[in-house]
């Protein structure tokens, strides 16, 4: 990491919206730092993306933010990081019926 460099974090980048915001912002030139709870996925999006733009920085870091300690210990990982823009994109939902609701996993997607 360079001091002058600016960085575009997006979370929930290891598939879906959040794979292709990441390849998106990666064909303006933007640097970026990629979150999500699968490395393997991550990596395979920073080789994808370095092909196509080798002079961007991608950061890795993987993280579950569902666990509420998670979150803050990511943010604070980035204190030395210029941020231009910040993406969250992490989540899950839940599609079960009324009747069959998970009270602690609806409570895990409020926090």
């Amino acid at each position: 990491m360079e001091p002058t460099k600016k960085y575009t974090v997006i979370t929930g980048a290891s598939s879906g919206i959040g794979r292709e915001t990441a390849k998106a912002f990666a064909n303006r030139g933007k640097n970026l730092i990629v979150a999500a709870r699968r490395t393997e996925n991550l990596e395979a999006l920073k080789c994808e993306i370095l092909e196509q733009h080798p002079t961007l920085d991608v950061v890795i870091r993987t993280v579950d933010l569902s666990v509420l300690e998670n979150v803050y210990q990511f943010y604070s990982s980035l204190k030395d990081f210029r941020l231009e823009t910040w993406i969250n994109n992490a989540g899950f939902g839940n599609y079960d019926s009324v009747a069959q609701q998970d009270l602690g996993k609806i409570d895990t997607m409020a926090a």
